[in-house]
């Protein structure tokens, strides 16, 4: 019996899991990003007395994980087709290579070079 594997149509982005409209690494960016928001903005909101005063200062307290999370999880990089957060990840590692590779060991101009044997024929 021949097993049927369904094949996305697209298959130069990834897969669309839940719901169809987001996939598990953007779901998973969401729950961090939630998880930090339910953790800080309610300590943020209780440093002052005024509640609208607390409301703004709250907003503008989520905005920056708002915009990375939107950045990391949903944006591409189009330039190299990568999303931001691969892109990232990957300048991270170029950068951290930068300096590692050397020529040889260093020889003094006093030493001489071995001499090369000459091939026979």
């Amino acid at each position: 019996m021949a097993r049927k594997v369904t094949v996305p149509i697209d298959m130069s982005s990834e897969q669309k899991v839940i719901l169809g409209i987001i996939s598990k690494r953007q779901l998973i960016y969401l729950i961090v990003g939630g998880m930090l928001l339910y953790f800080y903005v309610p300590k943020v909101y209780g440093l002052v007395n005024d509640p609208l005063i607390g409301i703004i200062f709250a907003m503008f307290s989520a905005l920056p994980t708002a915009i990375l999370v939107l950045l990391l999880g949903f944006m591409k990089h189009h330039k190299h087709s990568l999303n931001f957060d691969k892109y990232f990840l990957i300048k991270l590692r170029y950068r951290s290579q930068l300096g590692a590779w050397r020529k040889g060991p260093a020889v003094s101009t006093n030493e001489q070079l071995p001499a090369k044997k000459k091939e026979r024929k």
